[in-house]
């Protein structure tokens, strides 16, 4: 899968294990894009071909609804007890078992956190 990883999902760790599984992997950060707004994030990804790995599932949720027909979006929601929240181990299985589902990417919003 061609992923741009956003700016707040952008861990080492998570690219190295994304590229381990055989994404292609680009990171916002490698685009010298820290810090764009999320509307240019979005546009970005559509720009690039890419489903869009983002924390930030609220702005993102509202841009797919404002904008359909984009190529995707994985989200995943942080929790108040970081217990509850996903490593990056558990991120990328979640996307690997979103992968190989049934379930449409393009025009999809998915959240991750569902997918464990």
């Amino acid at each position: 899968m061609r992923i741009l990883v956003d700016e707040d999902s952008q861990a080492r760790a998570q690219l190295n294990i994304l590229r381990t599984d055989g994404h292609d992997v680009v990171a916002v950060g490698e685009l010298d894009k820290n810090g764009i707004p999320d509307p240019e994030v979005f546009d970005l990804a559509q720009s690039l071909e890419r489903v869009l790995l983002t924390h930030n599932t609220e702005d993102f949720h509202e841009l797919h609804r404002k904008r359909p027909g984009h190529h995707g979006i994985m989200s995943v929601y942080r929790d108040a007890d970081p217990r509850k929240n996903m490593s990056h181990t558990e991120i990328a299985g979640a996307i690997r078992r979103l992968e190989t589902s049934d379930v449409t990417m393009v025009g999809g919003f998915h959240i991750l956190n569902h997918w464990r």
